[in-house]
This record gives structure tokens, sequence and C-alpha cells, in this order.
């Protein structure tokens, strides 16, 4: 169990965030602490959506794997992005 900082960004918003997330965490769970800053402050929700997925230099990630079997650096860029 560690805390890194990584950036995050939800594909359609503007900003980059710099998240707190712990190597333990599954993908979904790191999807959902990027996801909290923007579904309803800047971008609405998507009933239809079926969750999110996480994509790490442009390969979506299994969402039940760990973050630590992507051997995470501190301050790597993470999207995110509805599931449909």
């Amino acid at each position: 169990m560690a805390l890194i900082p990584v950036y995050g960004r939800f594909v359609g918003d503007c900003i980059a965030l710099l998240v707190a997330v712990d190597t333990e965490d599954t993908i979904d769970e790191v999807a959902a602490k990027i996801a909290v800053h923007v579904i309803g402050p800047r971008l609405p929700d998507e009933p239809g959506a079926k969750g999110f997925e996480v994509l790490a230099g442009g390969r979506t990630l299994a969402p039940t794997s760990r973050l630590k079997d992507l051997s995470p650096r501190p301050l790597q860029w993470l999207d995110v992005r509805w599931k449909w």
C-alpha cells in the first residue's frame, strides 16, 4: 500500500487533475477517484454509460486489475472515459 500522485484527465474535460491514488486500488477505483472531480461539476452524468474505462499510454486497462500491476510512476498520465 503506497499513495502516489497521478495526473488524471476525464476525456471531454479541459482540466488535468492531480489525484492521490493507492497502488492497491483497482482500476475501477482509480477511475472513480478521477471522475468524482469532473462528473457533476464540469461534465454531465451519462445515465446510459456502464461505468468508466481507464487508459494508459493509449491502451485500456482491465477494470479489476490493481494499479500496482501497471507499475505506476509518480505523476503518470491516465485518461478516464465513459464505458458504453
